[in-house]
Order: structure tokens, then sequence, then C-alpha cells
């Protein structure tokens, strides 16, 4: 797509998955994967378990961008935890959805950035999301 003077413009939100060379912890992990031997921070094994690494490439992260900012997914799981949320007319309170782990105000919707809240961004978001390579 062009606008004017025929520069290109950006799809608004596009999905990649990349690898890096250490495991990702992201806001979601602690909501969606356990872990098993240790806290999630410090934790080397989970449930479910946390993606293995890629010979050669390191760990998959899923990375979806939307104006200007970076939302990060270590897991299928992750993604498909956030379309559940995401994907409700009415997103449920962080509140809500922190109250079974006694952690009413650190639910990752409670730190998800304004520009991401929107149900037409959430939509398109939700969209994206399903899209994702290997997921």
């Amino acid at each position: 797509m062009t606008g004017a003077g025929g520069a290109a413009i950006p799809a608004l939100m596009q999905i990649r998955l990349e690898y890096r060379d250490k495991r990702q912890i992201t806001p979601l992990t602690p909501w969606v994967h356990k872990g098993v031997d240790a806290i999630y921070w410090t934790a080397t094994v989970f449930d479910p378990p946390m993606p293995k690494p890629v010979l050669g490439k390191g760990w998959p992260v899923w990375v979806i961008e939307h104006r200007g900012r970076e939302l990060v997914f270590a897991s299928p799981e992750e993604i498909e935890h956030a379309i559940d949320v995401l994907g409700r007319k009415i997103l449920p309170s962080p509140r809500e959805l922190g109250k079974a782990h006694l952690a009413v105000n650190s639910h990752w919707l409670s730190r998800l950035h304004a520009s991401f809240k929107p149900w037409k961004v959430r939509q398109e978001l939700v969209k994206r999301l399903k899209q994702a390579p290997g997921a």
C-alpha cells in the first residue's frame, strides 16, 4: 500500500517470530506457565512447558507491534491466553483476573498500554495473533 508521494504505508500491526539468546519471561508468563521447580522467574521447568530453544537460533518469541509499542509472547499458550482475554468485547477487570492468584493489581492486563485496549484495536490484535507463525 502506498501513500502520498508513493511512500509505503506499513500495516498497522504485524506479528513475527524471532529468536533470542535466552528464554523470555513476559508479563503473561506467570498467568500461563506455572513454575514447577521454582517461582516463574527462576524456574527451569514449567506447566505447561515453555518452548525449547531451536538449535542454532535460540528461544522463540512472538512479537507484535502497534504504534511504536511491542507485545512479546514467549509461547503459543501465551498467545492463546491473550486471544481469550483481549477477544472479549467487554474486557474483564485486572482485579477479577488476578483474584485467583491473590495478585489483584499485577495482572498483565493492568499493565497493558492503553493504545492496545480499544475494542477496534483489540479486534485487529486478536486477528493478527491468530496468524502467529508457528503458533
